[in-house]
């Protein structure tokens, strides 16, 4: 009997899912566990399996954006029961065989070659959806690209691989002009994790009132604490870092400011009892173009100690780095973190935008040491520059204002949080 397959939901916040890659081919037998597709959320790639064994008939094109619960495949245990005909589906192989040209094998099946360029359909050319839009995008002519798909159909692969081979030529032009090489990069954004961070940053900034504010907060005491634990490395069994004392800070600040701990879900108002802290990491990628922006959640932070905060805030950053985060661990946020210490330049205040539907977020940046009036006299402290975003439809200025007094407060004085 066939089954719908359906978009999953990966995410408590999740809607709808980019289909990045299908792994398989439109009719192919499939077993249980076997790699199926590539599905986006916001940020991140899942790669699903099979739910069952069977035939499969693919119903929508890699880089089409479904909804959630939407039939995108059918599976089922013969031929005869799968629909006639496919939708738009690209049924990619895998990403190392994109650009290359048909086997002999696929030849003789019917799938043509090199010699069998153009299939047209009525005298138009037979391109699937994707196809089009990134020979748009690459500004190349469909009537002059192979197709390798279905009856001769161009597909995303055969844009792809005409696309990297007039790359190098362009270069060669440019030189060849006395120009300076410069670099550029097709950079199609559908179906890629910059795609993700572009679209969330700019819908972050055009659906909330944000307003940022910054100030210097004396972490000299918070390093002396810190230095306490450092010596007790081997014995907590981690090397507690400073953002281990910021989460904390937050957590304290806003057990007494709750609405900062605050969403707007649709038109309702929601303060959450659990303080669920997103952590900003920047992973590099193989280009310059393809770095990823995740957001890992601490959660139920009000409930830890700072040797514990760190514990699962490195085992987090560890999992982002190694691709093995949860769908859960991704989800849930209700306030965030974005700190650039050590990578901005000393004194250097960021202005960092909101993570959605979080309605604050924090930016520490890279502390410097430098004379400050204590008591009348000028001492030598360590300064740590700290932004704050805030979405002014859920906090006005004055809660705004007590919270970030209160984090100022506790950064200053870590004895009050560890008490």
């Amino acid at each position: 009997m066939a089954k719908d397959y359906v978009m999953p939901k990966l995410a408590m916040a999740m809607n709808e899912g980019t289909i990045v890659e299908w792994l398989v081919e439109d009719g192919a037998a499939i077993e249980q566990g076997q790699p199926l597709l590539v599905v986006e959320t916001e940020k991140v790639a899942y790669e699903l399996e099979a739910p069952e064994s069977g035939l499969i008939r693919i119903l929508t094109a890699a880089g089409d954006t479904v909804p959630v619960e939407e039939r995108i495949a059918v599976i089922a245990g013969s031929a005869d029961e799968l629909p006639q005909t496919g939708g738009e589906s690209e049924a990619e192989p895998p990403a190392d065989n994109i650009g290359a040209p048909a086997s002999g094998a696929a030849v003789a099946a019917g799938r043509p070659g090199p010699a069998e360029s153009l299939a047209t359909a009525g005298g138009r050319i037979k391109a699937s959806p994707l196809a089009r839009k990134l020979a748009k995008q690459y500004g190349l002519d469909l009537s002059e690209i192979t197709g390798t798909g279905p009856g001769g159909r161009i597909v995303k692969r055969d844009v792809l691989g005409v696309a990297s081979s007039t790359a190098a030529p362009a270069a060669s032009a440019a030189r060849a002009t006395g120009g300076a090489p410069i670099e550029r990069v097709r950079l199609p954004l559908r179906g890629t994790p910059r795609a993700s961070i572009a679209r969330h940053m700019l819908e972050s900034l055009q659906s909330s009132a944000q307003l940022s504010s910054f100030w210097e907060s004396d972490i000299t005491e918070l390093k002396k604490t810190r230095q306490s634990l450092l010596a007790r490395e081997k014995q907590l069994g981690t090397r507690v870092s400073v953002n281990a004392f910021i989460i904390r800070a937050m957590a304290a600040a806003i057990a007494e400011v709750p609405i900062a701990n605050a969403a707007l879900v649709g038109e309702e108002g929601v303060i959450y009892e659990s303080v669920n802290v997103g952590i900003a990491i920047a992973l590099p990628g193989k280009t310059q173009w393809d770095s990823i922006l995740m957001v890992p959640v601490l959660r139920q932070v009000e409930k830890m100690g700072i040797v514990r905060i760190d514990q699962e805030m490195k085992r987090l950053v560890s999992s982002a780095r190694e691709g093995t985060l949860t769908a859960d661990e991704m989800s849930g946020s209700t306030i965030t973190l974005s700190s650039t210490a050590g990578l901005a330049p000393p004194g250097a205040a960021l202005t960092p935008i909101l993570n959605m539907p979080n309605a604050v977020i924090i930016g520490p940046s890279t502390p410097r040491d430098k004379f400050v009036p204590v008591n009348g006299e000028a001492e030598l402290r360590t300064m740590m520059p700290v932004s704050m975003t805030f979405d002014h439809r859920v906090l006005d200025g004055e809660p705004a204002a007590r919270f970030a007094s209160a984090l100022h407060r506790f950064l200053e004085n870590p004895a009050l949080m560890l008490a």
